[in-house]
């Protein structure tokens, strides 16, 4: 006989102890086909040359005038390199400042200036608007503390345009 008189399969094994055996079997296959779906994000691996803008309002003069075209742009927090510099435009400081009747006016800091830095890198969107530059996702707005040649100083993200 094939099952004997205390259940047990061939003398054996419990039928108990097959039903596991196939309950675990089936859950190992579905975590597999689970993990080797594709994603439900689009991603991208087309790699692409982008331009990107930095700007910021107010930024020590000696700092930002260390800057030249051909500098490599790199984000300190991050670790990404986000580009060299092809452009680097140079003005007056912008700063708000608060008057005694509570009024705020824009003037001006001895000493310190406002920039826009054109970069251009090679990068893959991510999908959503936003760039992937050596695995750190970048979107307009970001703030961040850049390593421009020998110089270091806070920047603003306000333009990433793909070229071409």
């Amino acid at each position: 006989m094939i099952i004997d008189s205390k259940g047990k399969l061939f003398g054996k094994v419990s039928i108990i102890d097959i039903l596991i055996l196939v309950v675990l079997i089936a859950g190992i296959a579905g975590a597999a086909k689970l993990f080797k779906s594709k994603s439900a994000l689009p991603i991208m691996d087309k790699t692409e040359t982008y331009t990107v803008g930095l700007y910021w309002e107010e930024s020590p003069e000696f700092a930002v005038s260390a800057v030249k075209a051909g500098d490599i742009a790199r984000d300190l927090e991050r670790g990404g390199v986000l580009g060299k510099v092809i452009d680097i435009q140079i003005d007056k400081a912008i700063t708000f400042v608060e008057t005694d009747d509570g009024q705020v006016v824009v003037g001006s800091k001895p000493g310190y200036v406002s920039y826009h830095i054109t970069l251009e890198g090679t990068g893959t969107s991510d999908g959503f608007g936003g760039v992937i530059f050596n695995g750190a996702d970048y979107q307009i707005g970001r703030q961040l503390i850049v390593k421009v040649g020998g110089a270091i100083f806070q920047g603003r993200i306000d333009r990433l345009e793909k070229k071409g």
